[in-house]
């Protein structure tokens, strides 16, 4: 089966919470996936509207009531300044949020550049062997939609306090309904935006694990048996690099696509852990309603903003650890003697010098390519 036909329940969600305008459109033979679309004429596309809309509306008013608490704040002569500052800078560009979530709504040629190529390595693969190796993308999106629905439930019970103090005395029932309502959605359509990431990456990852499965299945007494003349084994390695060539393709095409937003979601992350933990620290040292309504806050976004940065460097290795264990494998198999003839030797080298890990490399906005190391280095900052 088709990853993308696994993938209906989380197109679904993302429709739901106003993150994508796109629909489905199938096959009129076969009832396929055939590709995304995008049309006025679609009910997705106005819901797409008013759900940004709504969730500006929200953004307003929360950083209406942001200032309100930057004036609390200032007013308390005993408040570093640097705090202040800090929870001006975070809250604010944690608010501007909403616009690279809504970036991928104006890169539908990427996508579908991704998409199709994509479609085209599993027509090399074959039904047959991609139904044989089924992915993990149901259980991917029940996890994370359960951890979506548990974090955004969370910041609402834990900012409850904040939100009680900081509201007028004639806010009704209906408005803080309608308030909370915009806040939670604010918060789910951040979050999808990085599960989003996480199921592009992994769907790369799985068709290069099923790659490498090929390359493994070379090795076997029974392929040696039917695939030993030389235009066979030179054909199965062209059609393996021809596979990795479009994951690489679909790579690049979601390059362009995340890497502006990711640099952003990465700086908003690192200032929100570093002044949440800031104010954390300092209300042990100095008592104020603020600080003493946010026990819970601090410590929550301090975990949530972490495990955000993790799961987002997480998912952009995904591939990068596929790709070293195929270049691996395809290493060890060109000194197995698979390889007898000089034309044979020459394709397996030429295929060697294609599986690069930088071609699967995400880069933010150009600066840096995220990998493990980066984390590494975060975290020595952070405790600096």
């Amino acid at each position: 089966m088709s990853v993308f036909e696994q993938l209906q329940p989380f197109v679904s969600l993302c429709q739901a919470c106003g993150f994508v305008p796109y629909t489905i459109k199938r096959n009129s033979t076969t009832g396929k996936f055939e590709r995304f679309t995008f049309s006025f004429k679609n009910v997705i596309t106005w819901w797409f509207l008013l759900v940004l809309a709504y969730q500006i509306f929200g953004v307003s008013t929360v950083g209406f009531l942001n200032g309100d608490l930057q004036d609390i704040l200032s007013t308390d002569r005993t408040i570093p300044t640097t705090l202040i500052i800090l929870t001006g800078i975070s809250t604010s560009l944690f608010l501007a949020q909403l616009l690279p979530s809504r970036w991928i709504a104006l890169h539908h040629r990427h996508l579908t550049n991704a998409v199709e190529a994509i479609q085209r390595v599993e027509r090399l693969l074959g039904d047959e062997f991609i139904t044989e190796h089924a992915s993990s993308i149901p259980i991917r999106f029940v996890v994370g939609f359960a951890a979506v629905l548990m974090t955004s439930t969370g910041v609402l019970v834990v900012t409850m306090p904040m939100y009680a103090m900081l509201l007028p005395p004639a806010f009704g029932i209906f408005s803080t309904i309608v308030l909370f309502g915009a806040s939670a959605s604010i918060n789910i359509t951040f979050d999808c935006f990085l599960l989003f990431i996480h199921m592009c990456y992994y769907i790369i990852t799985h068709y290069i694990q099923l790659v490498l499965l090929r390359f493994n299945e070379q090795e076997n007494d029974e392929f040696r048996a039917t695939a030993h003349k030389e235009t066979d084994k030179i054909g199965l390695m062209k059609r393996n690099a021809l596979t990795f060539d479009y994951l690489c393709r679909a790579s690049s095409e979601l390059n362009s696509v995340f890497s502006i937003p990711v640099f952003y979601i990465l700086a908003i992350k690192f200032v929100t852990v570093v002044s949440t933990a800031f104010g954390y620290a300092y209300r042990f040292i100095h008592t104020n309603d603020i600080l003493d309504n946010g026990f819970l806050f601090y410590p929550f976004l301090i975990v949530t903003e972490s495990i955000r940065i993790l799961i987002l460097f997480t998912s952009t290795d995904m591939p990068i650890n596929q790709v070293r264990l195929l270049h691996e494998r395809v290493s060890a198999l060109s000194l197995s003697g698979f390889s007898k003839t000089m034309a044979e030797k020459i394709t397996m080298m030429t295929l060697l010098t294609q599986i690069d890990e930088d071609r699967i490399h995400l880069s933010a906005a150009g600066l840096f390519k995220l990998s493990g190391a980066v984390v590494t280095y975060m975290v020595i900052l952070l405790q600096n």
